[in-house]
């Protein structure tokens, strides 16, 4: 794939390694520099590149990177609900940048799929008909988004969440994985949704939800497992 667009990747953490991964092999944009704070630079001054990529002061990307260039993408996990990785989407966005979104080519879409900007799709995601994908979302491997649900923006589902039909999830929430969402079931404002967690009903803003722990016996050895 003939890479013709360039970007810069907000952030050095592993999500922004995996996204020079994506980009570098799925996609026609070609990552230029890695960003990072000013401040977290002269604490890492032998964070000068990664993977031959170019790190560089926030504070320089006018000058160097510019946005009439260069899109950018902002690439951090869901520290502190989201907040973070929106912080730095809208203080971009304030400076005039435009934003790339990956979707992998390893994804099921349906007709009248909409995905913003700043998204994160990775492999094996079924986006069925008419799902809404808002701005700032990450949605890792293996996820299902039943159809005419409406996943906002800020929003992280980690891999194998079934979001059923009719759905909403609301701005800062997280999924985790294998957990479950039924038909028609809105989720509030800066929930977190452990893994393995299946909800059937409205949520409210700011609740967090955990799966029983597992608890484990005694294995007897004279019991016969299997065939």
């Amino acid at each position: 794939m003939k890479m013709n667009k360039k970007i810069i990747i907000v952030g050095v953490g592993e999500t922004a390694e995996l996204a020079l991964d994506y980009f570098r092999n799925d996609s026609e944009y070609e990552v230029a520099a890695f960003v990072a704070e000013l401040t977290y630079l002269q604490k890492h001054p032998q964070l000068q590149t990664i993977d031959s990529v170019p790190v560089i002061a926030l504070d320089s990307i006018l000058e160097n990177y510019p946005p009439n260039k260069y899109q950018a993408f902002v690439a951090m996990s869901y520290v502190r609900l989201n907040h973070d990785r929106a912080k730095f989407y809208n203080l971009l966005k304030s400076m005039g940048y435009s934003f790339a979104s990956y979707v992998s080519s390893r994804i099921y879409v349906g007709s009248n799929v909409s995905i913003g900007e700043n998204c994160f799709i990775f492999e094996d995601n079924i986006l069925q008909r008419n799902v809404t994908i808002g701005d700032n979302v990450i949605l890792w491997s293996g996820n299902h988004i039943g159809h005419r649900s409406v996943i906002k923006d800020h929003v992280f589902l980690s891999s194998h969440v079934a979001v059923s039909g009719f759905c909403v999830i609301e701005e800062y929430s997280f999924l985790g994985i294998n957990s479950c969402v039924g038909d028609n079931v809105t989720i509030a404002t800066e929930n977190f949704i452990g893994g393995g967690v299946t909800i059937m009903k409205d949520t409210k803003p700011g609740e967090i939800y955990r799966a029983p722990i597992a608890k484990a016996e005694r294995l007897k050895t004279n019991i016969v497992f299997g065939f």
